[in-house]
């Protein structure tokens, strides 16, 4: 009897299950590339937005320097809050945005211009379209027996929070969810992803 070469149809089938698992596997690869990269590009435009803020903080240390008898209390940048509390500036999905301190740059007294920094920071923030995003920050005095709440030379901290957003199909997980320093020192709820930058200006 002659005998036939070449792949039966069993060998065939089992090559496409085969090749079919591996697809899958790189496109379950490639989804969960695509969600890491989201979530980096978040990260990254929220440090561009605090260094920003950063900038703009360091750019009134004027404001900052003054003593207690030469400026209004509390400091504009963290409100009447106490030290190491933070203060929401904005918050996107309330609409809480303040309103515009100066109408120029060259008519705008110190005090006011730490407030014309938040709100320009904040339009920026709503502008990305971040999803529930807010902003604020925290002072860590570094002198508390006088009455200013944030005395020159002390640790700020700043912070931008966003909700973050899970595949399920990729991740499995039927929820984002965080239990970072921004949870714990912010009061964040765990569904939210957060940046924190520190300066002394």
């Amino acid at each position: 009897m002659k005998k036939v070469s070449g792949f039966s149809l069993l060998e065939a089938m089992i090559t496409v299950v085969v090749i079919s698992i591996g697809l899958l596997g790189y496109a379950a690869l490639q989804m969960g590339a695509l969600n890491s990269s989201v979530d980096s590009f978040s990260r990254s435009q929220a440090t561009i937005i605090l260094e920003n803020t950063a900038s703009r903080i360091s750019g009134n240390t004027q404001y900052l320097k003054k003593s207690v008898d030469e400026v209004v209390v509390p400091n504009a940048y963290v409100s009447d809050s106490a030290s190491e509390t933070y203060s929401t500036w904005c918050d996107t999905s309330t609409g809480s945005i303040p309103e515009a301190a100066c109408k120029s740059d060259n008519s705008c007294i110190l005090s006011n211009r730490a407030k014309q920094d938040i709100h320009e920071v904040c339009t920026t923030l709503a502008d990305t379209k971040f999803p529930e995003a807010q902003m604020g920050a925290a002072c860590f005095d570094r002198d508390t027996s006088d009455g200013d709440n944030c005395s020159y030379g002390s640790r700020m901290s700043l912070y931008m929070a966003w909700r973050g957003l899970e595949r399920e199909d990729v991740s499995g997980k039927s929820e984002y969810a965080q239990n970072t320093r921004c949870q714990k020192e912010i009061g964040l709820a765990s569904d939210y992803a957060c940046v924190q930058l520190e300066l002394v200006p």
